[in-house]
Order: C-alpha cells, then sequence, then structure tokens
C-alpha cells in the first residue's frame, strides 16, 4: 500500500489542477452576431452614385434590390446595372445577381451578365455576354474566367476566360478562342 501512496496523490493533485483551471478560466463570450454574415439593411429600388473631388459623377450602380452586410461591408444586389459614362464611350454592365465589395472597388455580376459599350458615333457597338464578370470599378477594367460571345459590329469571338482594361484599350480571351472578322471597306 505504500507503493500506491505517492500515485494516488500525484492523481489526486493532477484532478485537483484540471478542476481549478476550467473553473478559473472564464469562458469565451463572443459578442451576438460577430461572426455572422447578417444584414443590417435591405432596401429596394436603389441608385448608388460613386462622386469624384469635384462633384462629378464617375459611375452609378442601380439594383431592384439591395442587402447590405455590415460584417464585410458587402452589398448584394438583385438585377444590378452599373453604368458609366466617359467622353469616350458609355458602358453599362447588367446581370442576375451581384455583389459589390468594401469601399466599392470591385463589383461581382453573375448569371446573365452582359456589358455594352456604346461608342462615340462611328465606331461600332461592343456587346460581351457571359455568366460572371469581376469588374473592377476604379481601375475600369473586368474580368472572367467563364465562357465568353464577344459581339463588335458584325465581328464575333468566342472563348474562355476574358481580361480588359480600359487604359489600354486589351482585350485578352484566354483559351478556346474562335471568332470571324469582318473587315468594313472604307
Amino acid at each position: 500500500f505504500n507503493h500506491l501512496l505517492p500515485v494516488v496523490l500525484m492523481l489526486m493533485i493532477g484532478a485537483m489542477t484540471l478542476w481549478l483551471r476550467f473553473t478559473i478560466e472564464a469562458p469565451a463570450i463572443v459578442a451576438p452576431g460577430k461572426n455572422r454574415h447578417d444584414a443590417d439593411a435591405i432596401a429596394e429600388k436603389v441608385i448608388i452614385s460613386r462622386m469624384d473631388e469635384r462633384g462629378n459623377a464617375q459611375y452609378h450602380v442601380s439594383a431592384s434590390r439591395m442587402v447590405h452586410f455590415p460584417d464585410n461591408d458587402s452589398m448584394e444586389l438583385t438585377s444590378p446595372r452599373f453604368y458609366r459614362i466617359d467622353p469616350e464611350a458609355e458602358l453599362t454592365v447588367t446581370a442576375d445577381r451581384g455583389i459589390i465589395n468594401q469601399e466599392s472597388k470591385e463589383a461581382r455580376f453573375h448569371d446573365n451578365v452582359e456589358l455594352v459599350r456604346r461608342p462615340e458615333k462611328g465606331k461600332d457597338l461592343l456587346t460581351i455576354k457571359t455568366q460572371y464578370m469581376l469588374v473592377f470599378m476604379d481601375r475600369e477594367a473586368a474580368r472572367t474566367d467563364r465562357e465568353v460571345s464577344i459581339v463588335n459590329g458584325p465581328s464575333t469571338l468566342t472563348g474562355t476566360g476574358m481580361e480588359y482594361e480600359k487604359k489600354t484599350g486589351r482585350l485578352t480571351l484566354m483559351s478556346a478562342v474562335r471568332g470571324s472578322f469582318h473587315v468594313q471597306k472604307k
């Protein structure tokens, strides 16, 4: 029995240590809604405008319904329409649904996405159709990794994946590219 006494004492000390640890440590209190993605605002028939420092509209985003989430400062849009006018062309992006991230720098358009550029007089209308498009609103750029159909006047292109940069005027199709170009005689 004398050889069991140290083992029993060690077990009792270990058990008391565990009991003290769990009774002294307070459970972590999580603020309600802290880790939840709950809406704090819902609006119908919304128009959001981004202005420059001189008060001129840079672009407008409208939607039949907008739901705002404070945890990541995002907005989910139903039937969004992104509209931008500059001296060279009018640009419109429409879709069934969209998400605008914090600070309104990126917009993700989903399902039946259509980008239309109406250029100044004498140039062809450009239409791009896809199922998903990421638009970088400040950089005036767009990207998709999905199948895309492009119509520019009488010319057509299809492919998978696309990147467009307005600043450089470069439109790149990534793979499976097919098309027909029609050159207009002068």
